[in-house]
């Protein structure tokens, strides 16, 4: 089977990076059952130079973004039209699937001009999104952009979320419930798997003999550590052996960090700050608990790729009861659950890991377990393959 997956990620290196990492690692997956799969990078990626053009041009975005943002994203279409119109004549693909992307329309008119079969990946509601977080004073032409969104996946054979309240947000906008395939996130259990302490990291740190509780995240925004800010202030006055060290973006590193500046115990806060995915396995092997506190949303459609990674790793898990998380994490026996909001919830549960070094294996032990069997990028692959087969014995059939 020959598959052509389009995505528009823009910053695949930095603050797109795990969403990025996910096309990587499905794609690899399909490869690996034996299908030819292309990657298609469709949006130009940063390259980190500085140049008086770009100085100029990130001075007038200032003033000029939330007016140029969306018409910018719609005229992008039509060169891409061309361009994308070539590569799939060229790669002649059994199935077409692109990444559901805002403002993105070239993608329907292929579809429907080359009559391919064509599965849409939806990581996420991007109208959404725009609207709650990203763009919410941005200039907008009206319903247009959820208009485009849904035509492609109405247009579409099938429709992969990637969490039960994605797929029901979308059932409830109009989108045939039979054409969507739930398939969560994953893990690389080959990088990802129990090990003792990196011991560069460990002697960087001084993590000898210490307690580590570990937060890692790639992005900025429902990152939920604001929560752990009072927590770890408990936790480490009574604690003397006890350290917190987070991996992520600069922003959340000072964000955190300086919420303990002046403190007698600064020098157990830890914000080591971004690191490149391939090195993440080395920092959770020195971590004994882990964290993942999402904040509260009415509509939490995350299918959160750190969590599957720290259960692949084998560690003792606190996270959050929200959506897909509670769904996948079993209270007790592979890791603990506090509700949002609740700071105390969340310090006692830590507090019964640190003071227990045969929980922590048991959680450890049982999420390795169900990672292996269950929630890992193979499976992921599988599952992909499965729906291709299945659109493709529907287009035979008509």
């Amino acid at each position: 089977m020959v598959i052509t997956y389009f995505n528009y990620l823009w910053d695949i290196d930095g603050i797109s990076a795990g969403s990025a990492i996910k096309g990587k690692e499905f794609v690899a997956a399909i490869r690996r059952l034996g299908h030819t799969v292309h990657l298609e990078w469709r949006l130009p990626q940063p390259d980190g130079t500085v140049t008086p053009q770009k100085k100029v041009r990130e001075g007038l975005k200032r003033y000029l973004q939330n007016y140029l943002r969306e018409p910018k994203i719609l005229a992008a279409n039509i060169p891409h039209l061309w361009q994308e119109y070539r590569i799939l004549r060229l790669q002649k693909p059994d199935i077409f699937f692109p990444r559901l992307e805002y403002g993105n329309f070239s993608c329907l008119l292929l579809s429907k001009m080359l009559g391919l079969p064509t599965v849409v990946e939806a990581d996420c509601p991007p109208t959404h999104e725009w609207k709650e977080f990203y763009a919410q004073d941005a200039f907008r032409f009206g319903d247009l952009s959820v208009k485009l969104e849904l035509a492609l996946l109405n247009q579409a054979d099938a429709v992969i979320t990637q969490s039960n309240a994605l797929s029901e947000y979308y059932i409830r906008q109009g989108v045939a419930a039979e054409k969507i395939h739930m398939i969560p996130n994953a893990a690389d259990i080959r990088k990802f798997q129990p090990k003792p302490r990196d011991k560069e990291i460990e002697a960087r740190y001084d993590l000898n003999g210490k307690t580590v509780i570990g937060w890692v995240g790639a992005g900025v925004s429902w990152t939920g550590i604001d929560v752990l800010i009072d927590v770890a202030h408990q936790i480490l006055q009574e604690n003397p052996d006890v350290v917190f060290m987070l991996v992520g973006s600069k922003q959340t590193m000072d964000f955190f960090g300086s919420r303990f500046d002046g403190a007698p115990y600064r020098d157990r806060v830890l914000p080591v700050g971004m690191v490149p995915h391939e090195k993440i396995p080395d920092y959770v092997s020195c971590m004994d608990i882990v964290l993942a506190p999402y904040p509260k949303f009415d509509f939490f459609y995350a299918s959160s790729m750190k969590l599957f990674e720290y259960m692949a790793a084998g560690k003792a898990i606190v996270a959050t009861r929200v959506g897909q998380i509670a769904e996948v994490i079993d209270e007790g026996e592979n890791g603990f659950l506090f509700e949002p909001d609740t700071p105390q919830e969340l310090k006692g549960n830590i507090e019964k890991l640190i003071h227990s070094p045969e929980l922590r294996e048991k959680f450890g032990h049982n999420a390795r377990r169900e990672s292996e069997r269950e929630w890992n990028w193979d499976r992921v692959g599988e599952k992909m393959v499965a729906v291709f087969e299945k659109v493709l014995r529907a287009r035979q059939s008509r």
